[in-house]
């Protein structure tokens, strides 16, 4: 009876899951080289354009001027040829210029011109007006920026510029040959279907469910694998598969050879989207540690260091962010083409540095004042901070907490970025990017090997659902020939 719900299993979602294995393994060495397009930060900084008000008034005239209570000044950019400054309320996103007037939503076709002169020397073929996202721009964070204006330039590399039309910030930035990569890569892999991606709890259960019938197809074919191999020694005292046939014969090889590598494929398929759930591994404290560890949002009126002191000592700046870490105030400024954190807590200019007490502070805060910790200063990369498509800062203060979930937190003092992990999030990192994409510090510190494995196993698992595919084929002629008779 077991044997023959294995079977059946086996059978009837293999004939769908091959398929979806194939797709997924070929288009996840797609993948590791050419991801979904995105705007290049260095980029995006090299073209926003100087900061260049006749003059800036006093943070208090800013934040009073806002149409809005309770208003938080975000950052300062040049947008439209106006200097201006972004805040946020409940009532969302609020734009005022240096002269403290709100700047107008309409971008004249001269500025969308000029803004597309910096991202591209070709000439513009044609601008449309989106409505509502398209493939390239498919997150939720575009949907504040609609409606959207989409630039076709009309050069050999085809490259098409999106803008917000609130700002004239630029969203998206692709060529042809990206878009095509997209199209035999992430596209297909993470389903990017602009009818499924939209909504995204719909999407993100279709992949869960997908990747589970994955796994149940695979640990039924493990077990009816090991069962006939075992049967085969006990016949005739050989390790060897019993089928003759050259599609079964190696589809039950290589499905036993790399069976455990599709398994754990398929349980970070299914964690891809998902976190750990609570039955696996409880998370006792479930504060919200982002909020708890930067502490209470200091007012820029607060700040010592005056933002207009920044401006006329950087003469380059393009941006300028308010930001703090518990009591320490700073701003992220862009200088030419470089990010820079400066110290704002005093009104001479220096860089950040957030001191270990203002760690200690952090952690007391999440965790209360008898906590005890340890806290080190760190300069290489460890198991659980490793950096993968992008650069991760350094030295970084590791701090170990004595918590019930074995809290540890990673934080820079010269950026302010935190990474914070849990036995919870252990777990998901081996669960998922571990199992994923074999983001292990000993392969990544090996990237030959590391590029060896991911091929290695990849071009099995290939092999493995090929000859599923070619035996779901046989499998579904047998079917409908059965019932033609």
């Amino acid at each position: 009876m077991l044997k023959r719900i294995l079977h059946s299993t086996h059978s009837l979602l293999g004939t769908v899951v091959s398929l979806l294995f194939l797709m997924w393994f070929i288009t996840g060495l797609v993948l590791v080289y050419h991801s979904f397009p995105d705007v290049n930060k260095d980029k995006r900084n090299h073209n926003r354009e100087i900061l260049k008000a006749d003059k800036y008034p006093p943070i208090s005239q800013v934040i009073n001027a806002a149409q809005s209570d309770k208003t938080k000044l975000q950052q300062l950019n040049q947008y439209q040829d106006q200097t201006v400054f972004t805040l946020t309320s409940s009532k969302g996103v609020e734009h005022i210029s240096a002269i403290l007037q709100p700047i107008s939503a309409s971008i004249t076709l001269d500025k969308l011109q000029r803004i597309a002169a910096k991202w591209s020397k070709a000439s513009i073929a044609k601008i449309d007006t989106l409505q509502k996202r398209d493939i390239w721009v498919m997150y939720t964070k575009y949907l504040k920026e609609l409606p959207l204006y989409k630039i076709h330039f009309d050069d050999a590399k085809d490259h098409q510029l999106y803008l917000s039309s609130k700002t004239g910030e630029v969203q998206q930035f692709t060529t042809r040959s990206q878009r095509v990569w997209a199209y035999l890569g992430s596209i297909p892999h993470k389903f990017y279907i602009p009818a499924l991606r939209e909504h995204t709890n719909v999407w993100i259960s279709t992949l869960t469910i997908l990747a589970t019938l994955c796994f149940m197809a695979t640990l039924s074919g493990i077990i009816l694998g090991l069962r006939a191999l075992i049967k085969r020694y006990k016949r005739k005292g050989k390790l060897e598969s019993p089928y003759a046939k050259f599609n079964y014969k190696w589809h039950h090889i290589l499905g036993l050879a790399f069976g455990l590598f599709l398994l754990s494929w398929s349980i970070s398929g299914m964690m891809a989207l998902q976190k750990t759930p609570q039955w696996l591994v409880k998370t006792h404290n479930k504060q919200n540690i982002t909020k708890k560890i930067k502490g209470t949002a200091i007012s820029p009126i607060d700040f010592k260091l005056d933002y207009r002191e920044i401006i006329s000592s950087y003469p380059n700046i393009k941006q300028l962010k308010w930001n703090y870490f518990q009591d320490t105030p700073y701003y992220e400024i862009v200088v030419d083409d470089i990010e820079l954190y400066i110290d704002a807590s005093n009104q001479t200019i220096e860089k950040l540095y957030l001191s270990q007490s203002t760690i200690e502070q952090a952690i007391r805060s999440i965790h209360g004042p008898e906590t005890k910790f340890s806290i080190e200063l760190i300069n290489n990369y460890e198991e659980y901070y490793l950096p993968w498509k992008r650069e991760l800062p350094l030295p970084v203060y590791k701090v170990k907490v004595e918590s019930p979930d074995n809290d540890s937190y990673y934080i820079s003092p010269e950026t302010g970025y935190f990474k914070h992990m849990n036995d919870n999030r252990v777990v998901r990192k081996w669960l998922f990017n571990a199992f994923h994409y074999a983001h292990i510090k000993w392969l990544m510190d090996r990237p030959v090997l590391w590029t060896i494995v991911v091929w290695g196993l990849s071009l099995g698992c290939i092999a493995v659902s090929g000859t599923g595919v070619v035996l779901s084929v046989r499998y579904l002629k047998r079917k409908i020939n059965n019932k033609k008779k």
